[in-house]
């Protein structure tokens, strides 16, 4: 019982910071003339935040059936309602976009730090715009073979559950793969491989600054979707495998949570890693005490 509590309550917490900063992200880059990275960093902050809600109502859905089964039941007979937002197929589908979006996000740092001459054929912004639109397409047909049984709409057909796992695992050891990879060669390429010809002007030497800055924020994002998605990549292997089945609950809903706590942070590695982001959000922030004052003061109103 204490151990349930304690998940409701994190579960809220980690929500809270999930929805304050990626809705910070959306609204500041939608605010501001957009680079591929940007639109790919957007879409990340879509994903996160489709995943941080629907994912909160899954599990509390479950914490009501666990605390309060009357009101959870007169919750659950409205069908579309529930399926919409308690069955979990919304929250799985914004999880695998974003993952898709993250090695998007890795192979676009790859091409302008380590082959710049294709960058722009590439990451167009109509192409990014493009595949953006097919991977939440591939994510939904991904997730929707898990279907639903029937009986409720928290109950899943077993076997398809089996192979949506199996299918989740072998997608997650190969995105940690190429991630890892990508990682190794953008680190080399910045700070370890020694070019033949050293920035002289100005403007060379800025523009290296500023990808090593994006590239930064990207890598933060990257490895801290890799340690807090390890956990669940085992447990779906255990799932895949059929291992440890009376303790699987317990794991989802942990797991659960670290990919939910990935999703809360990736907004505020945005801030702390690029300096245009840490200026809006100090602007955002500083409005909003301006316009919580009743008596601004004089230096304020010149600001």
């Amino acid at each position: 019982m204490e151990f349930d509590i304690t998940l409701i309550v994190i579960f809220c917490i980690v929500f809270v910071f999930n929805v304050t900063g990626n809705s910070l992200v959306i609204y500041i880059i939608s605010k501001k003339q957009r680079t591929s990275t940007d639109h790919l960093l957007l879409n990340l902050a879509v994903a996160d935040l489709i995943y941080g809600v629907f994912l909160t109502f899954y599990h509390l859905s479950y914490f009501l059936k666990l605390f309060v089964p009357k009101y959870h039941n007169i919750v659950f007979k409205n069908d579309i309602f529930c399926r919409v937002f308690f069955s979990g197929g919304i929250a799985s589908t914004a999880y695998v976009d974003s993952i898709f979006t993250v090695i998007i996000l890795s192979v676009e740092r790859y091409f302008a730090v380590c082959r710049p001459h294709g960058f722009k054929k590439w990451f167009s912004i109509r192409n990014v715009k493009c595949v953006m639109l097919f991977c939440w397409i591939l994510s939904a047909a991904l997730i929707l073979p898990a279907g639903n049984s029937g009986k409720d709409c928290m109950s899943y057909d077993k076997d398809a559950g089996k192979t949506v796992s199996a299918i989740l695992m072998v997608f997650s050891i190969s995105t940690l793969i190429v991630l890892v990879v990508l990682f190794i060669k953008i680190c080399v390429s910045l700070w370890c491989k020694e070019t033949a010809i050293q920035p002289t002007a100005v403007r060379e030497i800025q523009e290296r600054k500023m990808k090593k800055r994006v590239s930064l924020c990207v890598l933060a994002v990257v490895i801290t979707y890799i340690l807090c998605s390890i956990p669940q990549f085992i447990v779906y292997v255990i799932a895949a495998f059929q291992w440890l089945q009376e303790n699987l609950p317990v794991l989802y809903q942990i797991t659960s949570l670290l990919t939910l706590v990935n999703s809360a942070v990736d907004p505020y590695l945005y801030s702390f890693q690029s300096q245009k982001m840490r200026k809006l959000f100090k602007k955002i922030f500083l409005c909003s005490r301006r316009d919580h004052s009743h008596e601004p003061s004089q230096g304020e109103q010149s600001q």
